[in-house]
């Protein structure tokens, strides 16, 4: 079995690594800092890819890349992302860089690798439950800028355009969005009172909260699903049971648009 984690050289998706690791996959793991990287190849025994996942075009080389080297993949796991960007941030692009982190690029990865999935394949997309704060048009960018409102906004695309393709693949790759929950990660940790203005007063709280969080636990329910789906299509929480979405976001027009935004601007990146 051959599995991918994206952003997988620390935090929850170390722990991701390392339990795929432990069930036999042969696991790549990708990641921007290749002095960590390496260490984890060399501590988990897996293999170690340096990636971009800032852009598209990273995302796209990244695929790839992976084609010269495996002529399948058995699991994706798209855990990378995060929201620490505390000043509205551009990419070479031209797209918002929180944007372009959690949703543009796993979801131009997650396309390109689409002739490498298998019907025995799975794809697990690793959202947040931050995306019920993005309560209006979910094409529409938050009025005001803060770190946690383009991270909501990014994750709620992200979580529509997986639905739309585990309704697209029907069945023949196993397709699911989870929650992992809270963790004390190297993104949490970079995080400021600035990227989430509305918990300044209280923010000695908030991060002893959040250092207790474990990667560990939070890692337990992407594996499962990487491992062990029970269906297919369904947003998980943290606790393992599937969650019915709100009706707005069962649409699946509004899904497909979200799929077919993501897949236009990779497709503008490859001409």
């Amino acid at each position: 079995m051959i599995a991918l984690v994206t952003g997988g050289t620390g935090g929850i998706g170390r722990e991701i690594t390392a339990k795929l690791r432990d069930a036999g996959a042969s696991v790549l793991v990708t990641g921007r800092d290749r002095t960590r990287g390496q260490a984890t190849a060399t501590d988990l025994d897996v293999t170690f890819l340096p990636a971009d996942h800032s852009t598209i075009a990273g995302n796209l080389d990244l695929a790839y890349r992976i084609g010269e080297r495996v002529a399948s993949v058995d699991v994706l796991v798209n855990n990378v992302g995060g929201g620490a960007f505390a000043q509205r941030t551009v990419t070479r692009e031209g797209h918002e860089a929180t944007l372009a982190l959690n949703y543009l690029g796993p979801i131009a990865l997650t396309r390109a690798l689409l002739p490498l999935l298998s019907p025995r394949s799975r794809v697990v997309q690793v959202v947040s439950s931050a995306f019920g704060m993005h309560r209006g048009d979910p094409f529409a960018a938050p009025a005001r800028y803060t770190a946690v409102a383009a991270y909501a906004h990014a994750k709620l695309l992200s979580l529509l355009a997986t639905m739309s393709l585990a309704r697209q693949l029907d069945g023949t790759v196993t397709v699911n969005a989870v929650n992992p929950g809270m963790a004390w990660t190297p993104g949490v940790q970079a995080l400021t009172p600035r990227a989430v203005p509305a918990w300044r007063w209280i923010w000695p709280l908030v991060r002893a909260v959040q250092r207790r969080a474990s990667p560990e636990k939070a890692a337990r329910t992407p594996t499962r699903l990487a491992l062990t789906p029970d269906g297919t299509g369904r947003f998980y929480e943290s606790n393992g049971t599937a969650q019915t979405l709100p009706d707005r976001l069962r649409d699946p027009h509004l899904q497909d648009r979200a799929w077919q935004y993501a897949a236009a601007a990779a497709t503008t990146i490859k001409e």
